[in-house]
């Protein structure tokens, strides 16, 4: 089975050099503003880790890292705004999958999408727009979904 990771978008909107002012990403959050260093996160998000390759907490400062299956440690990187995983020791870079969370509750229910449509009056196009992150439901759709699936809206972020 795939491993899950939570990735955080940093945004560094301002920094004593301009080149440093950038979009990046991080297995940790925004450490908060400094003085001279300003940005925020996303607040993280899931991803499948590809087979082979492992989320560690360092035993020296307990940060995280993704190892690959020789147990070397590998980086991360924006790409057209997803997060890149470079594995330099293999000389591989791998596009992180989200986690589908809409779509794993309905497989749970075992609900079809064309189920889910009918029982809150939406179409199946707009139902697997949610489920491939193509679209985010509002947040009475929202509630409407967690309460179809038997769990909470905070479960779907």
């Amino acid at each position: 089975m795939s491993e899950i990771v939570t990735i955080y978008t940093i945004d560094c909107f301002s920094a004593p050099e301009p080149d440093r002012e950038e979009k990046s990403c991080s297995l940790l959050p925004w450490e908060g503003d400094s003085p001279d260093r300003r940005g925020r996160d996303d607040g993280g998000r899931e991803y499948v880790l590809p087979k082979g390759y492992t989320l560690i907490r360092e035993k020296t400062n307990g940060s995280p890292a993704v190892l690959n299956e020789d147990g070397h440690p590998c980086s991360l990187m924006l790409h057209n705004g997803c997060p890149l995983l470079i594995d330099r020791e293999n000389r591989m870079a791998y596009l992180l999958d989200p986690v589908k969370k809409i779509a794993t509750y309905r497989h749970l229910a075992g609900l079809s999408r064309a189920d889910v449509a009918r029982k809150l009056g939406v179409s199946q196009k707009e139902v697997f727009e949610w489920e491939n992150l193509e679209k985010e439901p509002d947040q009475k759709t929202l509630s409407k979904l967690a309460s179809l699936f038997g769990c909470k809206i905070s479960d779907f972020r």
